[in-house]
């Protein structure tokens, strides 16, 4: 294994905070030259689950192995030779990373993340109350939708949600404003802290799919945000694909390679089903006609109905 390690985070968080200034964010290489920071070393020590293994041309060993496996279409032999360069380059264009052809710590994120980093750990819910009213988005409008019944949980305060809180109010002798402040959230039973999130349901072997692209049409224009997986967030491609699914009461995972290796494969697509590129994929769309898909492309877009714009590796279904 050869290699050029680099002692920082493997979170996206915290590896743009631990790059220098100068850096290029694609692979951590300086921004003026383009030339690496850091120097080529043999493979001394094997790398701890917080570092990162930078490859580049010429590197060899289970990382190679890793990557090449990641980014699909290449012999997975262990050697960065020049198809897996060209691979490199061509899946960091695609993800709007520096195109330098190195596997630093962003593009290791992009391709699923380094082998053996730890996640970090999940956070402690807020108990400070949150106040809820008409425009609202997100997992608590969901929460106080669920809890107000007769609804749709799809996460947005409309004017159903607001018209079900004013008769909610009425009925408990509260304020009928319309808000979920803190005593129509203690009326619902209480503001949701340091609950546990809920399991994810079980597979579906087609029920809620014909509702699908219905729900991903409410999310048109919600612009594009890397990570993003609420509407009050933004969307990334499988953050849209994710919540989507799961407002139609259908479980798939987070990330586009994941829903590629979850769902099963099929050639006949149908409205709702999705749409991937790569293999592994690197991108995700709801399949909507023949041709057309709704997608949160890239940074700088918003969620759109578009065109299918090149061959698909395949669609994936629940069906």
């Amino acid at each position: 294994m050869t290699g050029t390690l680099l002692s920082v985070p493997a979170t996206a968080a915290s590896l743009v905070q631990a790059a220098p200034s100068y850096a290029d964010p694609g692979s951590g290489t300086s921004g003026v030259s383009g030339q690496s920071s850091g120097s080529m070393t043999t493979g001394v020590r094997a790398a701890s689950p917080s570092t990162v293994v930078y490859l580049r041309y010429g590197s060899t060993g289970s990382y190679v192995k890793t990557v090449q496996q990641r980014l699909g279409g290449l012999a997975v032999d262990g050697i960065f030779g020049t198809r897996t360069l060209a691979k490199v380059k061509a899946f960091q264009q695609t993800h709007h990373l520096a195109v330098d052809g190195i596997v630093g710590p962003l593009t290791w994120n992009a391709l699923g993340g380094f082998p053996g980093s730890t996640p970090p750990p999940p956070t402690t819910p807020s108990c400070q109350v949150t106040v809820l009213r008409y425009g609202a988005s997100g997992s608590l409008v969901s929460s106080a939708q669920s809890k107000l019944g007769g609804i749709a949980v799809d996460g947005v305060f409309g004017a159903a949600t607001l018209s079900r809180v004013k008769s909610f109010q009425s009925s408990k002798g509260l304020v009928a404003d319309g808000i979920i402040g803190p005593l129509t959230w203690n009326a619902l039973g209480g503001f949701p802290c340091g609950t546990p999130a809920p399991t994810p349901p079980p597979p579906s072997s087609g029920q809620g799919l014909s509702a699908v692209v219905s729900i991903a049409e409410k999310y048109l224009g919600v612009p594009y945000v890397w990570g993003g997986s609420y509407p009050s967030q933004g969307f990334d491609c499988s953050g849209l694909t994710s919540y989507v699914y799961k407002q139609a009461g259908l479980y798939i995972p987070r990330t586009a390679s994941q829903q590629q290796a979850y769902m099963k494969r099929t050639y006949n697509p149908q409205p709702g089903d999705l749409v991937f590129f790569g293999s592994p994929a690197y991108h995700v769309g709801i399949y909507v006609s023949p041709g057309m898909m709704i997608a949160a492309p890239k940074p700088g877009d918003v969620v759109k109905k578009q065109t299918i714009w090149t061959t698909p590796s395949g669609y994936g279904t629940l069906r």
